[in-house]
């Protein structure tokens, strides 16, 4: 007898809390041979219970699997409970993340997903089934469900730690002024980082033994232990499974109290702890390259849209916008006129819907995926975002590296990037630490982790 996904959920949470379910019917152990002789009864149990939702004991083992698959392809070793302490953090990250997405009413149709794999195997020049292959699924259905639910999380994520990211006007002709100075070649440093969660209201005697804790991971660190290794036993949330690797980062995006330090490593070197919002930092020096700054592409724009409600649903909204488009195809109406009579972007309607000149990433990423995926002149179908259902006219694009308004953007666009991310970590943390999680798999449990789990308590495993 084979589950499916929900009747096993229910089955392990039911055992998870103690309790059984008290309403199934009773069948002898005769009659269950009788009907399914050949039949192979799997069950399956609960590895960790997050707020409103479990992680399956199933779910781990595959998750495991592919962090051990990872962190051998990087090089580096770890041991079976090290990654699975690492894909069961994993797993949480992903839960909490998808629940509030629940909670933001975010779903999406098969239609959806369908145009956003032609889109991204489009985008990145491969095909929907290497796509769905990547996620290793045992079969297509659960290829598809991640890859819908990593859109989810993308959204969730991009549209809260958006509005905790706020750029200054002086801080962006700064670095503009020395972006122009070095020139087309900026120093970029392959890093690596475990962040130690400490709160920034913490007491001594906890400041102490993180502190403590930090450098202790440095001297394992130098003494040759494998700091990816470090990471996935030590590192909080999303981070922790992939080895705290954060590619290849150039100088103008290293946060500057962590610059000082780099500046004077050496490749190889392990330079920290520093202290900031977020915890204690660790940071390792991998590589140092010298790439030429890449040149911006623009895109000019314009957009209808639509916004949905408990009366206006998303097929109504869809099925409205696809009608518009074929007028507009059709000449019956022009685009700037439709988007003036029926856009309810307020700020760009009076405007023929037009968006002026930006970078794709100025937009969420459901609009700029469909956005640098279109043609000059080409009108996009029906696409979804946070903001409601957009139709999007590409009018013009143009690449640039040598104006003023070159390096503005560039400038703008690193300072982004380095910030969402600062955020984006802090976001994760303050959700984790609001998040009730009860580890329940045993072979955690028996390596030391503690049961129930807080902010400043991540997965620990006792060494």
């Amino acid at each position: 007898m084979v589950f499916t996904k929900l009747h096993r959920s229910i089955a392990a949470l039911l055992s998870a809390l103690g309790l059984t379910a008290l309403s199934a019917p009773v069948v002898s152990v005769a009659a269950l041979a009788a009907a399914t002789p050949a039949a192979e009864i799997t069950l399956d149990s609960t590895a960790a219970i997050v707020n409103s939702d479990i992680v399956l004991q199933s779910e781990l083992n595959q998750t495991q699997a592919e962090v051990e698959r990872n962190f051998k392809e990087r090089g580096a070793q770890v041991d079976a409970i090290t990654a699975r302490r690492a894909a069961l953090e994993q797993l949480i990250t992903r839960s909490i993340i998808l629940q509030q997405g629940k909670q933001f009413g975010l779903s999406l149709t098969d239609t959806q997903v369908n145009q956003a794999l032609a889109q991204t195997a489009l985008s990145s020049n491969t095909s929907i089934e290497q796509i769905l292959a990547s996620y290793r699924a045992p079969n297509e259905a659960i290829a598809r469900q991640r890859f819908a639910d990593d859109l989810i999380i993308n959204e969730v994520r991009n549209n809260q730690v958006r509005r905790r990211v706020n750029i200054s006007d002086a801080e962006v002709s700064l670095l503009a002024k020395s972006l122009r100075d070095i020139g087309s070649v900026e120093p970029s440093y392959h890093l690596a980082q475990i962040i130690l969660p400490l709160d920034p209201r913490a007491s001594f005697a906890r400041v102490e033994a993180v502190t403590a804790l930090a450098n202790r991971i440095k001297r394992e660190a130098k003494n040759g232990a494998d700091f990816m290794a470090l990471s996935a036993q030590y590192a909080q949330g999303s981070t922790a499974a992939q080895g705290g690797d954060l590619g290849y980062v150039t100088e103008s995006q290293v946060p500057v109290p962590f610059l000082p330090a780099l500046l004077k490593a050496q490749v190889g070197d392990v330079v920290g702890p520093f202290r900031s919002p977020m915890g204690l930092h660790l940071i390792k020096l991998f590589d140092v390259t010298h790439q030429a700054v890449e040149p911006i592409t623009t895109y000019k724009a314009s957009h209808i849209l639509l916004q949905t409600s408990i009366i206006f649903s998303d097929d109504a909204a869809q099925s409205e916008l696809a009608a518009l488009r074929n007028a507009i195809v059709n000449g019956e109406i022009s685009f700037a006129d439709a988007a003036k009579k029926y856009s309810e972007d307020t700020g760009s309607a009076s405007l023929g819907g037009e968006l002026g000149y930006a970078p794709a990433d100025r937009y969420v990423p459901g609009f700029a995926r469909a956005l640098v995926n279109l043609q000059v002149g080409e009108i996009s179908q029906p696409i979804k975002s946070n903001f409601g259902w957009h139709l999007i006219y590409l009018e013009d694009k143009k690449v640039d590296k040598d104006s003023d308004e070159a390096y503005m953007q560039r400038a703008r666009e690193l300072i982004y990037n380095r910030l969402f991310a600062e955020e984006g970590a802090a976001w994760e943390r303050e959700i984790r630490a609001a998040a009730y999680v009860r580890v329940t798999d045993p072979q955690l449990l028996e390596a030391g982790v503690e049961r129930t789990i807080n902010s400043d308590n991540a997965l620990e495993v006792e060494r």
